[in-house]
């Protein structure tokens, strides 16, 4: 399956959706679109996960580099709406520690605290 990446950057902060796989074969356009959104100066990030079905170690490596490059710039990189099967993999890694993810898009956008997906038992 490949991966899809839709961008609504009229908004603040842009948000960057995902379907299908994140994967070593279709990570290297997300990096690309993340990096020109940096390049554009559009620092804070959402990335939704509501229709990303698979996400490996390669993957998960362009989401650490997008969040630590939106960092340097004075963003900021959240994450949004992962399955359970995604969160899961998050939370395997320890990237729920790492940088917020939220149940939501729009809690991801107000960055409300109570909405955060915590590793469960």
């Amino acid at each position: 399956m490949d991966l899809g990446i839709t961008t609504v950057a009229d908004t603040d902060p842009v948000v960057v959706s995902l379907t299908g796989e994140l994967d070593i074969a279709s990570a290297p356009p997300l990096a690309e679109r993340i990096r020109s959104l940096i390049d554009a100066g559009r620092t804070r990030l959402v990335v939704d996960l509501a229709g990303l079905a698979f996400c490996d170690s390669t993957g998960i490596g362009t989401l650490v580099r997008a969040n630590n490059d939106c960092l340097l710039q004075g963003g900021y990189l959240r994450l949004a709406a992962p399955s359970r099967h995604v969160a899961r993999v998050l939370a395997v890694v320890g990237l729920l520690d790492t940088f917020p993810t939220y149940q939501s898009v729009e809690a991801a956008r107000r960055a409300d605290a109570d909405a955060l997906v915590v590793a469960g038992p």
